[in-house]
């Protein structure tokens, strides 16, 4: 977990609700293949659980990467990430917020962060100019 601020974390159902709606806007957006409103939503997913955790620090981070990560993201939806697997993930995630089970949601992170991890490989390897190598 984030222990970015000090105390309680409190998802409030305003909180969920928006976070709710985003999951259906991503279903739709990848269903009709818009690429680009998914990537939007999925920043806007990722931003508003950073929002949940009251760890700005996290969103901080992110944006930081957010170049080469949306270029990596990009490329791997169709082949490596497709969205409709993501979605699956993010809504364990919620879920487990919903369920007000910071075990589970932190399990649901850790794997969707894992798929970070295994997009990067393949699409390295056939776009070795995009990355350095050591």
């Amino acid at each position: 977990m984030c222990y970015c601020a000090p105390g309680r974390r409190v998802r409030t159902d305003e909180q969920l609700l928006v976070l709710e709606h985003n999951l259906h806007r991503q279903e739709l957006a990848a269903q009709n293949e818009q690429i680009r409103e998914f990537l939007s939503l999925d920043d806007d997913f990722h931003q508003l659980l950073t929002q949940v955790a009251r760890c700005p620090l996290a969103w901080e981070t992110i944006e930081s990467i957010k170049a080469t990560m949306d270029r990596v993201r990009f490329l791997s939806l169709s082949q490596v990430s497709p969205p409709l697997n993501l979605i699956k993930q993010h809504y364990l995630i919620f879920n487990s917020l919903k369920a007000h089970d910071p075990d589970a949601a932190e399990a649901a992170i850790r794997e969707h962060l894992q798929e970070m991890i295994y997009s990067i490989t393949p699409i390295a390897e056939q776009n070795r100019d995009w990355f350095d190598h050591p």
